[in-house]
């Protein structure tokens, strides 16, 4: 007989531990723990950016399942990649949390190569 799955329990100690592993990885600057509901309960940032990322990122959490749930087959969103030239923000949702952290990009600048083979930084 099979032993059931059973989803970790998402308790503060579990909260404070994921918060603790994300904090200690290179080019992480801000770190935003949000629960079911969008609601930020541990961030690294100021009460206001963390309600204003919090409120941003949720609402394209949810626009992204909606898509990929009506793919064929449905399709679960598990990590949300968004990179502009300044930072990357990874999105993780999960049963209990959704995970944003946000982080300086490896390369700063794009290299782009011309017509004529020339490199150039944008």
């Amino acid at each position: 007989m099979q032993a059931a799955q059973t989803e970790p329990k998402r308790t503060k100690t579990y909260t404070d531990e994921v918060y603790r592993l994300l904090e200690e990885k290179p080019g992480v600057e801000d770190i935003l723990i949000m629960n079911c509901s969008g609601v930020p309960i541990k961030t690294s940032m100021e009460r206001q950016d963390a309600l204003q990322h919090a409120c941003l990122y949720e609402n394209l959490r949810e626009k992204c399942q909606a898509f990929l749930s009506k793919m064929e087959p449905p399709q679960l969103l598990t990590v949300l990649r968004v990179r502009t030239r300044l930072h990357e923000a990874l999105l993780t949702p999960d049963g209990k949390i959704t995970v944003l952290v946000v982080q300086n990009p490896k390369d700063t600048h794009l290299k782009v190569q011309d017509l004529k083979g020339n490199s150039l930084t944008i």
